[in-house]
């Protein structure tokens, strides 16, 4: 009997693997890693608009849309015009957002992190713009913008800041300046959340050591905060800048890409080229474009944040 029950503890053991890590790996393999074998080979094909046969074009879709065009075929090594104009918009709408977000939400991790009146209040009070739908959050900051009838000129003009409206999502800086302010609100309570949790696993041990040696407070964050707060750090800015990578609903909704194509992201232009354009093949290509560049980011950010010198 104890040899059956021995033999049947083996055989369960041997399955434990397959049958506790197998459901995850297929869940994986469903909303990964096929969705990301369909996006290469949509990207290597073409779509007939009349017919809707698909072809084998092979880099067809990624010159046309990469390369400049000279006579009907791809200048190799000369991006095209729009290519440049999208990809520097995305370059700065991603840079300042991130970077404006991650400073103001790690100063106020830092507030929160202290002993205040009301600190309970406050964190709830943080995570209400991050919890908003998009949608609704970049219509709230349209009509926020809006020249004629805008909350912001209004205020403006009531308080004598300006005799007359800017026309904010009309001119194309002020457009891309409204989105950056709009996406701040939105995803700053998310850093907020990440990097106060961190800032609550740096013991306080060496705070106390730290200005027991005379640190300063420049030297205590530097040699103390930072360190520990590296894998939030990385966390954070990961999920940040693929958030703003991908972002389609603040673009669309606030200035859909406009005005003419100052505010056009790699986003919104993939979704005009796959849906409105009806180029599925040339869209799947961005999006291939768009998910290497993502990890090539996400490698250096891995390379930068991935270690923490306290680890053993």
């Amino acid at each position: 009997m104890s040899v059956e029950k021995n033999d049947l503890r083996r055989k369960l053991d041997r399955l434990f693997v397959p049958l506790t890590v197998g459901p995850t790996l297929i869940w994986i393999a469903a909303i990964i890693v096929y969705p990301t074998v369909k996006l290469l080979l949509s990207s290597l094909q073409f779509r007939n608009p009349v017919t809707s046969e698909m072809e084998f074009v092979g880099l067809r879709n990624f010159r046309r849309l990469l390369f400049a065009r000279e006579g009907g075929d791809a200048v190799l090594g000369v991006f095209s015009p729009n290519f440049v104009s999208f990809t520097t918009n995305t370059i700065v709408y991603v840079g300042f957002s991130v970077t404006i977000s991650f400073l103001l939400g790690l100063g106020i991790a830092m507030l929160l992190n202290k002993d205040l009146t009301g600190r309970g209040w406050l964190r709830t009070a943080v995570i209400v713009p991050w919890i908003m739908p998009y949608v609704m959050s970049g219509l709230m900051w349209r009509w926020m913008f809006q020249t004629d009838y805008g909350a912001l000129n209004a205020i403006l003009m009531r308080i004598g800041v300006i005799s007359d409206s800017i026309p904010f999502l009309s001119d194309g800086t002020l457009s891309m300046m409204a989105l950056i302010v709009a996406d701040v609100w939105v995803f700053t309570p998310f850093i907020i959340i990440i990097l106060l949790a961190g800032l609550q696993n740096v013991p306080e041990q060496l705070y106390d050591a730290a200005e027991v040696d005379g640190a300063s407070r420049w030297s205590r964050f530097w040699n103390v905060t930072y360190p520990f707060l590296k894998p939030s750090i990385l966390v954070a800015l990961t999920i940040r800048i693929i958030f703003d990578i991908r972002a389609l609903d603040l673009v669309w909704v606030m200035t859909g890409g406009g005005p003419g194509k100052s505010t056009e992201v790699w986003a919104s232009w993939l979704y005009r080229t796959a849906q409105v354009f009806n180029e599925p093949g040339s869209g799947a290509a961005l999006g291939v474009v768009l998910l290497a560049t993502t990890f090539a980011i996400v490698a250096v950010l891995y390379k930068i944040f991935g270690e923490s010198p306290y680890q053993a």
